[in-house]
């Protein structure tokens, strides 16, 4: 009787290495998710970009351009009661705004 209760006591050892099955399912699911993320992450990282870098750039660059040369036009003709829209797009305006601020 007393090899049979021996037989029947686990260490803790022995208890940690055998699951029962919920266990082990739960173990074989939370490492599918972390090979799912390590997947995701590597993919992230790996990606082909749609628009280089540089391109990203240049496209910055041309829509600041335009959002100036838009502001130039609404602010003259709308807000500052100008006639003409194509007066603040002549060289011969920008020399006179110079001249006028350096006071000449």
């Amino acid at each position: 009787m007393a090899s049979e209760e021996q037989k029947n006591i686990r260490t803790s050892k022995q208890a940690e290495k055998e699951d029962t099955p919920k266990q082990k399912k739960k173990r074989k699911e939370v490492k599918s998710e972390r090979k799912q993320q390590g997947a995701v992450r590597r993919f992230i990282s790996s990606r082909i970009r749609f628009i280089p870098v540089w391109l990203r750039v240049v496209l910055i660059i041309v829509l600041c351009f335009a959002a100036f040369y838009i502001g130039l036009d609404v602010g003259y003709t709308k807000l500052g009661d100008g006639e003409d829209a194509d007066t603040v797009r002549s060289l011969d305006f920008w020399k006179d705004m110079w001249s006028y601020i350096q006071g000449e």
